[in-house]
């Protein structure tokens, strides 16, 4: 699984880059329009975390400027009916913590400003969502950090083991109503323990 390219841009276009690493491969990454947007014009260095999709017929590569970034494009998948690139159009316009306000605050009308969002989809978005994409509190004035929140984590890496989604979310909910505060990799060994125990 790739989860970070370092390389030059040795071309770019509207949704995506080719990124060639000192290896001398080259690597097709689709990106937000805020992050081509942070890219040179060309035979620049960048260094872009990654999200690997793997399908039947395709292997797709997903880049982003930070970690958290990444982890919030997971946890957006995570949602039913969702593709990748609503998911990128939707990290395209708000950042991780301006997406996760909209979700808290439960706002219809932002997340329909996102392309290919209509407000039923808008709706739909916000039930599937809640509780999964969080901002920690305020560091000081106007700061905020953005993370995907210790659930979210759990569950994403319980998908990426091959368990089932309805099962991960409802192993999930059962860990973080017995100890709410576990950190996600004490999570992951809990929901494990259950699976295993089934």
């Amino acid at each position: 699984m790739i989860a970070y390219l370092e390389g030059t841009i040795l071309r770019r276009d509207e949704e995506s880059c080719v990124l060639l690493t000192a290896g001398g491969v080259g690597y097709q990454v689709h990106l937000t329009t805020q992050g081509l947007s942070t890219l040179g014009s060309g035979a620049e260095v960048a260094r872009l975390f990654i999200h690997t999709l793997v399908r039947e017929d395709a292997l797709i590569l997903y880049g982003f400027t930070s970690w958290e970034e990444r982890q919030a494009f997971v946890t957006l998948l995570g949602a039913p009916k969702l593709g990748p690139k609503t998911a990128l159009a939707m990290l395209g316009c708000y950042d991780v913590a301006e997406l996760a306000a909209c979700i808290a605050r439960e706002d219809v009308a932002a997340l329909t400003r996102v392309p290919g969002i209509g407000a039923k989809t808008a709706k739909r978005l916000l039930l599937d969502l809640k509780d999964k994409l969080v901002a920690r509190p305020s560091l000081g004035p106007g700061r905020t950090a953005p993370v995907v929140s210790a659930a979210s984590d759990c569950a994403a890496a319980l998908v990426s083991l091959g368990y089932g989604r309805h099962d991960v979310d409802e192993v999930v909910r059962t860990v973080f109503e017995n100890e709410p505060d576990l950190d996600a990799g004490s999570a992951i060994r809990q929901a494990l323990k259950i699976f295993a125990a089934k």
